[in-house]
């Protein structure tokens, strides 16, 4: 090697060793403020949102702290507090994607931070901010409906009949209030994935179907009957414009949809980018084509169709179904779907819980056309109606059991089952709902510490079922 090589290699390592030695540490955080999370009722949580942070030449963990009543998550559904501590390994902590929500325990405007520093560096917030809120439901909208089965279903018949119908163009700009993503886009719920970057996005308006295009997903949106106009006779008013059931979805995936029952499809002909799935029913009673969401969807929609079958029972036995309607109705005023529409939708309807989605649509929805979705407000009111209607098939299900210790209890308790606990609420005695979480594991932990002393019955909800026990809160 000759000595002027040897030469500029030394120098060269002198300017890197010079550069290392300068280097400023740096965190890095994917947004400058995350979208206000709107209205979320006490004692609820909001949907998730996310961002990435990373960091170089840190001498310390990066620490992330929540200011109340927000908390963060390296995971999606459970573990979520007010403070992480991230290891930097070799001064560098690699994008990481953190989850955040809002658990408001009393009303107002929260405004706060999420402070990144670490010992040798500046404090980076983020912005994120929400609204804690009373229920919506006006006081007394429910006071009748005090029986079960079908004089439940007709006594909810009276509460929500009789709305304010809109017009079919109104919906396009109903849309932007009632299907609205926290950052103010097209909520799809045939494209979105929870937890996830959706595969595409739409703007309302800008991609609003303007009668041509959607050859192929990610082209435009339009306005989807989740029940199907030919179902109840086509361009029906009021059905026809009742936004309990219409969403706007992308429209390829909507044609793909078309008329089919929904149902759960183990062999799929199609799959769309998000997942949902059109081909063969293995729910059991139908055996054509059915067409199947993605399990954070099936809730919402099951909701929808006990919506619709409650809304309009009294016009039920006189719609022209189609032959995927007859799929699906029994063409009575109760129970008003086959017993394997039932099963399934009771299914769906206990294991994807109401959702902060579900309940800020319902209050748009009212203030639109003054009536309510009793099953987004009151979910209990489904097993009420229907839950004796079906005999589940599976054989000789095993016993499910739970552990609840220390009961009584000063503040936390523990839960532990052999079951995933899918949704977690707790009830004071007079039926109001003051905790929900949804763990998505078998073990979880309950505060009771900010509850007033008493008794409270706690609802676990397993992918088998919903168990209820009676906890207390000692002094």
């Amino acid at each position: 090697m000759s000595y002027s090589i040897f030469r500029w290699q030394l120098i060269a390592l002198a300017l890197f060793t010079a550069v290392a030695a300068n280097a400023q540490p740096v965190i890095t955080v994917s947004d400058e403020q995350l979208p206000d999370f709107r209205e979320v009722c006490t004692g609820h949580f909001s949907g998730e949102q996310f961002y990435e942070v990373s960091a170089e030449q840190l001498s310390s963990p990066l620490i992330l702290q929540a200011g109340e009543p927000f908390r963060i998550s390296l995971h999606c559904y459970e573990g979520f507090t007010d403070s992480l501590s991230l290891p930097a390994v070799d001064g560098e902590v690699a994008p990481t994607r953190i989850y955040v929500r809002l658990f408001p325990e009393t009303t107002g405007v929260f405004e706060s931070d999420i402070i990144h520093y670490s010992d040798d560096t500046e404090d980076i917030p983020l912005p994120v901010s929400g609204t804690g809120i009373d229920t919506t439901v006006p006081e007394a909208y429910y006071e009748t409906a005090t029986g079960t089965g079908s004089e439940l279903k007709t006594q909810l018949y009276g509460i929500i009949e009789g709305h304010s119908v809109q017009s079919y163009s109104a919906l396009w700009t109903h849309f932007e209030v009632t299907d609205a993503t926290f950052d103010g886009y097209v909520w799809d719920i045939y494209a979105d994935i929870p937890c996830e970057e959706p595969p595409y996005i739409y703007t309302f308006g800008d991609d609003q179907d303007s009668g041509t295009g959607g050859t192929s997903e990610d082209d435009v949106y339009n306005r989807e009957h989740s029940m199907p106009r030919s179902w109840f006779g086509g361009s029906v008013d009021p059905m026809n414009t009742d936004l309990y059931h219409i969403y706007p979805v992308d429209k390829y995936v909507n044609a793909q949809r078309g008329s089919y029952p929904f149902g759960e499809v183990d062999n799929p002909q199609w799959i769309s980018m998000n997942g949902t799935k059109l081909g063969p029913n293995a729910a059991g009673g139908y055996e054509g084509v059915a067409f199947e969401p993605i399990d954070a969807y099936k809730g919402d929609l099951a909701r929808a169709f006990f919506y619709m079958i409650t809304r309009y029972e009294n016009q039920i036995e006189d719609w022209t179904y189609s032959d995927s309607g007859n799929a699906m109705f029994d063409h009575n005023t109760y129970p008003g779907y086959e017993p394997w529409v039932i099963d399934m939708l009771l299914d769906w309807h206990e294991q994807d819980p109401v959702s902060q989605k579900e309940r800020v649509r319902n209050q748009a929805v009212y203030a639109i056309q003054g009536n309510r979705n009793p099953f987004i407000d009151r979910p209990e009111f489904v097993e009420k109606i229907w839950g004796d209607t079906t005999v589940h098939i599976t054989p000789d299900p095993a016993p499910m059991h739970v552990t609840i210790f220390p009961n009584p209890s000063t503040s936390l308790i523990f839960i532990e089952m052999h079951d995933d606990i899918t949704g977690l609420e707790l009830y004071t005695t007079s039926g109001k709902l003051v905790k929900s979480a949804v763990p998505k594991e078998q073990q979880t932990t309950l505060n009771m510490g900010a509850l007033p002393p008493g008794v409270y019955f706690l609802h676990l909800k397993t992918p088998n079922g919903i168990i209820r026990e009676k906890v207390v809160r000692n002094e």
